[in-house]
């Protein structure tokens, strides 16, 4: 444990440098929007999508510093998705990783204006990625883009919006969340992958991974959002139940959801066996995620 800690914080370390110097200086016009992004991109995330996409080019042995951008590319999209679902509009909320939301900070029509920007933004650092023999600019850009479209990220937003104070199936919770939450832990996956030129069984195996893995971690937030507080959290706890929104626990209730978390994280570390021992750090960043204390 103590040399993954060391691991993740020599990672975190590695694209806060590059997040700091690939986003717009806070200095330069129109200050404003600049600032407000950069107030959301280092409000204190773990990076652990960013991580995964330097851990999954070095599963697949290339270097973790030719996923630098797209590796930061998917922290900058993530930070945009969370920008816009705690507007007033979408999930409301005030606290994010313990800090005042974006719009608490900066007004509502100015965190619109910087969720747009980031998304923006994250295509111009994704667009300097070097392409692989496999992999052209074009797939990358794709995979990507596809990623944030109305059919994954955005359309995952949709049918969690749609679905609130409403009676879902199971089926129905899923498919929310492997657009909403694996859709892009997946990517983040798939796109280190191909800038280390990964095959299509390696990549196969990294969309089997993050599929699952990003489910797992989904049913693991619907029980942590029942069972700790806003301290421990870092954002509002119990939200989900107090607007009334379909979550694992209202569905399944808590200790099935328990065990749907198992299941979904024992199938993730499986689809790992592709790798062998290169997959030591992915292994080690999965278990960091899904042995969270309930």
């Amino acid at each position: 444990m103590s040399d993954l800690k060391a691991y993740l914080k020599s990672q975190q370390s590695l694209i806060d440098d590059s997040l700091n110097a690939f986003l717009p200086r806070s200095t330069e016009r129109p200050r404003t929007i600049h600032q407000a992004m950069r107030y959301s991109v280092f409000a204190g995330g773990k990076r652990l999508r960013p991580i995964l996409t330097l851990a999954a080019a070095e599963a697949c042995g290339g270097e973790a510093e030719n996923a630098l951008r797209p590796a930061c590319a998917v922290e900058i999209m993530h930070t945009y998705s969370l920008v816009h679902d705690d507007l007033p509009s979408m999930d409301d909320d005030d606290l994010r990783r313990g800090r005042p939301t974006s719009h608490k900070v900066y007004g509502e029509g100015m965190a619109v204006l910087t969720g747009d920007a980031l998304l923006t933004e994250a295509f111009i650092v994704l667009a300097e990625t070097p392409p692989t023999k496999r992999y052209s600019l074009k797939e990358l850009l794709l995979e990507f883009s596809t990623c944030g479209g109305s059919k994954k990220l955005i359309g995952g937003q949709v049918l969690d919006l749609e679905g609130e104070g409403k009676d879902l199936s199971k089926a129905q919770l899923i498919r929310i969340h492997e657009n909403k939450t694996a859709a892009l832990l997946t990517t983040s996956l798939r796109l280190g992958g191909m800038t280390a030129n990964a095959t299509p069984r390696q990549l196969a195996a990294l969309t089997d991974f993050g599929y699952n893995l990003g489910l797992a971690f989904q049913v693991i937030d619907d029980i942590l959002d029942v069972t700790q507080s806003t301290e421990q959290l870092g954002k509002t706890a119990g939200k989900d139940e107090a607007v009334d929104k379909a979550t694992y626990p209202s569905i399944l209730g808590l200790d099935k959801s328990k065990k749907e978390a198992a299941r979904l994280t024992k199938k993730a570390l499986a689809a790992l066996s592709a790798f062998g021992k290169k997959a030591v750090r992915l292994e080690a960043i999965a278990h960091y995620l899904l042995d969270r204390d309930y």
